[in-house]
């Protein structure tokens, strides 16, 4: 038996949803990356659609107005970059170049639409559904964690998960990894409760399927979101294989096992049917054409380029990859008091797990509080099965930490179950101390050591938020192990956002900047915002241009060396640094007016120190 949601676990989850959502949209001081670029024009350009949809139906749905809408950024689903969309058309406010001439560069078709509600800006209109999805993850983890453990566990895994430097930073942006890991996350909880025992399933055969459709429809839109949610079904049916074998291969009158395919639950029917039905309704290219369109689909991603990575001092450029490399990296960029909470919780579980499969196994003196059958080896697998995808030797690591992160949300409710061995130990305080036999005093411990536990995780997510995606913890030596250890420092080319300012202050009349590995359309979303001069002209030909952005990657650094020498000066004018560690350098031209200082000046966003 499971817990029983109550109102109260969807008002907690929704207020801690809230909280995260408030986080997020106080710390938009956060560059735009070079995805983010992509996919701000093609929410654009998608976005236009809507106008003939409104104006005419009939045209709307011919594959001419889908190939002229929905022509850029076909390697990736629709639906995300449709509600960026749609979000920048109702809450977006935009330029006028009727006013502002300048402005037609910035556009697609050279003029914006009518806004509509115009009370936010362009770039946060159209991250504004991300902010929303990425916050919901915070409500389904507390409603999975209350519904097969318990709310102290559903508590702890809703706080360790809001406080993850790279998670945070990665929930601001107008892009698909954060999305589909609250997509996944989403998927595997409607489906565990799509299927439990199958005496169960036989009674409650109504609410079995009414939660199966609900479990393919939220498949379908995972698949709509990013192709990572592809592997879900092989991760549910390995579970069911080890967790429910006896179910489908039941033994007969004489002992031999045969294929019962009546008891296969009918959430695996449900995705079968539901999920490919979504995605094809969901995704305008596969109107028409939708066999040609898959195929060039998974082949993109299945051959898909690799970037060069810097791991331990390493420049990985091709195949094999290290096996270690998500699960080194995870180790040094979680919060270390997450780190130990989580596997505190691995261990206590798997020895749980032992004790539930095997009763002779008495292996420890409480039992966590689980409920349903096997639930702890169905978060396991939901946890590791992205790393190892990630970990396979062939597979391109570039991305960071971003493309495992739907296993780390479930790492979070490990992490909550590990709170439990300190619950156990206050309570253990009782036997030995009068005092701690008083309910309100144990309270106050418990709290107290969570507080211990959070207040650093918290304090390394908003210190330096800007570059979160930079962060290294403690125990490697915080930012500073991407120098000391050799690791990559920079990622997507978002940290030319805490160069602006001074530029804007000190960049020539019409100057013309190399911004190195942030795309054009991130610079278009910029001047959109008022972030950058509009008179200031990007280049990406550092033997022309006036001032250089180096962005530093180990990959670049020929190009930094040929970049120095083109603008004839080898000190940089201006650094961007996190703690220290330089992550973007400004090169200036010498023929123009030189700058004699060196400022090295804290990023944008965190006036304690540096983002």
């Amino acid at each position: 038996m499971t817990n029983r949601l109550r109102t109260f676990d969807f008002v907690a989850g929704l207020f801690l949803a809230g909280c995260y959502f408030a986080m997020l949209v106080g710390t938009t001081d956060i560059g735009f990356s070079r995805d983010e670029g992509f996919y701000f024009k093609a929410a654009e350009e998608y976005s236009w659609w809507y106008d003939e949809l409104l104006d005419d139906p009939s045209s709307a749905f011919t594959k001419k107005s889908i190939d002229r809408h929905f022509a850029y950024n076909p390697e990736h689903p629709a639906l995300p970059k449709m509600l960026y969309g749609l979000s920048w058309r109702l809450f977006g406010k935009m330029h006028d170049p009727k006013t502002e001439p300048w402005a037609r560069v910035w556009y697609h078709n050279s003029s914006p639409p009518k806004p509509i509600l115009g009370i936010m800006k362009e770039s946060t209109a159209m991250r504004l559904p991300a902010l929303l999805i990425n916050s919901l993850l915070v409500m389904f983890i507390w409603l999975f964690a209350a519904e097969y453990f318990s709310r102290r566990t559903a508590l702890v895994a809703s706080l360790s998960w809001m406080f993850l430097p790279h998670a945070f930073w990665h929930s601001h942006l107008a892009c698909f990894d954060m999305p589909v890991v609250a997509m996944w996350f989403l998927v595997a909880w409607l489906f565990l409760r799509a299927t439990p025992p199958l005496e169960e399933r036989l009674r409650n055969r109504r609410q079995t399927w009414f939660r199966a459709i609900l479990a393919g429809v939220a498949w379908g839109l995972a698949m709509s979101t990013k192709h990572n949610a592809w592997f879900i079904p092989a991760v549910f049916l390995a579970w069911y294989m080890i967790a429910r074998y006896d179910e489908v291969l039941p033994r007969n009158g004489i002992g031999r096992r045969r294929l019962a395919f009546g008891n296969i639950p009918p959430a695996f029917w449900a995705m079968l049917v539901l999920g490919p039905l979504v995605l094809f309704l969901t995704w305008p290219k596969l109107w028409f054409d939708p066999i040609e369109h898959l195929k060039f689909y998974i082949a993109r991603h299945a051959k898909h380029e690799f970037y060069w990575a810097y791991f331990f001092g390493f420049l990985h450029v091709k195949p094999p990859f290290p096996i270690s490399f998500p699960f080194v990296m995870s180790a040094m960029t979680i919060p270390v008091p997450v780190i130990l909470l989580s596997l505190t919780g691995l261990a206590r579980a798997f020895r749980e797990w032992i004790r539930r499969r095997a009763d002779r196994f008495q292996l420890i003196r409480r039992p966590l509080p689980v409920r349903g059958n096997d639930t702890i080896l169905f978060v396991f697998l939901n946890f590791l099965f992205p790393f190892l995808i990630i970990a396979a030797p062939n597979t391109p690591i570039f991305g960071g930490t971003k493309h495992w992160m739907p296993g780390v949300a479930f790492l979070a409710i490990f992490a909550g179950l590990g709170f439990e061995t300190v619950l156990d130990a206050i309570r253990g305080l009782g036997e030995r101390f009068a005092a701690f036999n008083r309910r309100t005093v144990r309270f106050a411990v418990a709290l107290a050591c969570l507080a211990v536990i959070m207040i650093p995780a918290a304090r390394d997510t908003f210190h330096g938020h800007t570059n979160g995606s930079t962060y290294y913890n403690a125990a490697f030596g915080g930012f500073g192990a991407m120098g000391r250890l050799g690791m990559q420092r920079e990622f997507w080319g978002n940290t030319a956002f805490s160069a602006l300012p001074w530029l804007n202050e000190n960049a020539r009349k019409n100057a013309q900047i190399d911004f190195h590995d942030t795309a054009w359309d991130s610079v278009r979303m910029y001047w959109r915002d008022g972030l950058l001069r509009r008179d200031i002209k990007p280049l990406w030909d550092s033997e022309r241009a006036d001032y250089f952005l180096f962005h530093w990657h180990k990959e670049f650094l020929d190009l930094e060396d040929r970049s120095r020498k083109a603008m004839g000066d080898e000190v940089p004018v201006h650094v961007v640094e996190q703690d220290g560690v330089p992550l973007l350098n400004v090169y200036q031209r010498t023929e123009r007016k030189p700058i004699t200082s060196l400022p090295v000046v804290r990023p944008v966003g965190d006036p304690g120190g540096d983002e």
